[in-house]
């Protein structure tokens, strides 16, 4: 978890044009860098109270209908005395379109209203099932051994939930003075996709993440079973091809744009691969 909340303030960092997270100096006029510190024990805390409730966080309906809010109330709770309403600096919104399976957005603002985001989304309060019977331990309970944290959601994806929990807390209380607006969108219904309407879909389906597209989105669901930045990603682009036209006579003397474009594919898909 410590390494990829630092990856997630290189991400940041990058995003804000600041250097990397490290002491803070102010010598010869030059930019600060984000002072953050991971609270272990804080981390673990607000993991224990979530993997506490991942009995009812199991989604695999009709058997198992997952209500999401047990988890976010625990997210709110941490962070409500750094909300906009307590005199904080954190913008906090749950967004529900079925009862008891919120999903919650934390915003912390740059104070530029022409700001761009920097986007850690994904991070999913529901999790997949777990037969007891086929574990040699509680699943339902966080068991801590040493640096192994141990428990039906810790890697995949309670375990983000709370290291990002952890980030916007201290966002809140270190106040950094970023070029960026800072967000953090934590879903619904992730592990499912029979019933629609719910999660991330319905957000995108009414325009709610359409300010995100402003600066870089990073998917924070990075479900591997030791340290890992990252398991996936996208970039999109589009490739435009102009062609000639000529006489209907001599269609071998015109330039097929369509062609043109098959070739230039062909070659970014062998570069790729």
């Amino acid at each position: 978890s410590s390494i990829l909340l630092l990856f997630l303030l290189l991400a940041l960092s990058a995003a804000a044009h600041l250097p990397p997270p490290g002491t803070l100096r102010l010598k010869g006029g030059g930019k600060a860098a984000l002072n953050m510190e991971f609270d272990k024990q804080g981390f673990v805390d607000i993991l224990r109270k979530l993997i506490g409730e991942n009995r009812h966080l199991q989604n695999n309906p009709p058997l198992n209908v997952p209500q999401e809010d047990l988890a976010s109330d625990h997210v709110m709770r941490t962070l409500e005395p750094f909300s906009v309403e307590k005199g904080g600096v954190l913008k906090i919104r749950r967004e529900t379109f079925v009862q008891g399976r919120g999903n919650l957005i934390i915003e912390y603002p740059s104070g530029d209203p022409k700001a761009p985001y920097c986007s850690f989304v994904g991070s999913h309060l529901d999790v997949v099932p777990a037969n007891p019977d086929d574990w040699d331990f509680d699943p339902f309970q966080l068991h801590v051994e040493g640096d192994k944290l141990k428990g039906r959601g810790v890697t995949d994806c309670l375990g983000h939930v709370a290291l990002l929990t952890q980030l916007f807390a201290e966002l809140a209380v270190k106040k950094p003075k970023l070029k960026v607006n800072v967000c953090c969108v934590m879903i619904a219904n992730e592990e499912n996709s029979s019933i629609l309407g719910i999660g991330v879909d319905e957000l995108v389906k009414r325009g709610m993440l359409q300010h995100l597209k402003t600066g870089p989105v990073y998917w924070v669901d990075s479900a591997d079973k030791q340290p890992c930045i990252g398991t996936a990603g996208c970039v999109a682009w589009e490739l435009k091809g102009t062609g000639k036209l000529f006489h209907s006579g001599l269609p071998h003397q015109a330039i097929n744009p369509i062609e043109m474009l098959m070739e230039a594919l062909s070659y970014c898909q062998a570069r790729f691969y």
